[in-house]
């Protein structure tokens, strides 16, 4: 697989600080765009790093960081990596973007393919979340349902349309597109005022951004911007966790799996072909961990991370918090350590994952009396 690499002898701190804006592009020189008129933008990067102290007590973590980014302008991760992804197809002379996606991909290529001029069409599994098919339909993608799933028949029929239309690849197979995941190592540094947090944890999919933040954090230290990198955690769902079992068995290589239903759809995938190896890889090079985690606790750490710091996660955002609970009780992560989740999208993206009781939504009568006994109840 082809991958981007940046001459780091040209790329000084100088150059970089005199970036001022507030959004990935601040770190240009590391990106494979070559002109600054190429970058296409919806103000992505530099998402809230807070400190949530009600879900710090809870997990028994005092230096807990949430990084959100569900903050992003498409309320997921994914725009990371096609503001780097898109710019480069303008840049190239692309006049289409193409991906599958069970849902936060499609609806990010399409945002950043419609402020590009680019066309987008994006296939999605049947069963994926409405509310994303809805979100990349308004950008103006044309949406295709496949029936089948993700690993198999879509891939296969995205596979035979890439040759048979030449479109703009933005999977995790364009080298391109990987590489703006790489600006969660210099945000965290940059906000973290040149500290390195002990832990980083990711919610894990194809292993995009285990690969991309290992890389990152290994041109700042190249940089000596620091001297250390922060130990990685893969948190996949129990339905979907090739890295983990790879990692756990002790595996030179990862090997696919059936990927079973989960609550966490955007990270559903049990054939990580393109970086699964490379993130199995980044995890022991960074004496980091890898997690799987039920529907159950990651359901519990939704709700946990909505009622306890205030921000409402997809279950596929939220598994990261489910990872440093897990890690906390089992010792692996230690109370005076700094852990990093990464929330990776908002709720919004899944409503139906949050079940709310019928008779919460019934109306009541507009009396003081009626709106005692509902409190009550």
């Amino acid at each position: 697989m082809l991958e981007a690499i940046v001459d780091l002898a040209c790329v000084g701190l100088a150059k970089i600080r005199k970036h001022a804006e507030r959004t990935i592009w601040r770190w240009f020189e590391f990106f494979p765009v070559e002109d600054r008129a190429s970058i296409v933008t919806l103000g992505e990067g530099y998402t809230p790093l807070i400190a949530p102290r009600r879900l710090a007590e809870a997990l028994g973590l005092p230096r807990l960081l949430l990084k959100n980014d569900s903050a992003l302008p498409t309320a997921s991760l994914k725009d990371r990596s096609n503001a780097v992804g898109i710019s480069r197809a303008r840049e190239l002379g692309f006049d289409t973007a193409a991906v599958i996606s069970t849902g936060n991909a499609a609806a990010s290529v399409a945002a950043y393919a419609a402020a590009a001029g680019l066309k987008s069409i994006v296939m999605v599994p049947a069963g994926t979340e409405t509310s994303k098919i809805i979100q990349a339909a308004a950008y103006g993608a044309i949406v295709v349902v496949v029936e089948g799933s993700f690993d198999n028949e879509v891939a296969r029929l995205y596979r035979e349309a890439l040759q048979e239309f030449a479109w703009y690849d933005c999977l995790s197979s364009n080298p391109y597109r990987n590489e703006g995941k790489k600006s969660y190592a210099y945000e965290t540094l940059d906000q973290m005022d040149g500290a390195v947090p002990d832990w980083v944890i990711h919610p894990t999919a194809g292993g995009a951004g285990i690969c991309a933040m290992w890389k990152g954090w290994g041109e700042l230290q190249a940089l000596g911007c620091t001297k250390k990198s922060p130990r990685l955690v893969a948190a996949q769902s129990a339905a979907a966790a090739p890295i983990v079992a790879a990692f756990e068995n002790r595996l030179e290589r990862v090997a696919p799996v059936a990927a079973k239903p989960t609550v966490a759809e955007s990270i559903q995938v049990g054939n990580p072909a393109a970086l699964g190896d490379r993130a199995l890889a980044a995890l022991r090079a960074s004496k980091g961990a890898a997690v799987a985690l039920s529907d159950e606790e990651i359901l519990s750490a939704q709700s946990l991370l909505a009622r306890r710091a205030g921000i409402f996660a997809e279950p596929a955002a939220a598994i990261s918090v489910a990872a440093a609970k897990k890690l906390a009780e089992t010792g692996t992560i230690q109370k005076d350590e700094t852990v990093v989740c990464n929330i990776t999208g908002h709720g919004l993206k899944q409503p139906s994952a949050v079940q709310v009781v019928n008779a919460a939504l019934k109306p009541i009568a507009p009396t003081l009396d009626a709106l005692e006994q509902r409190i009550r109840k």
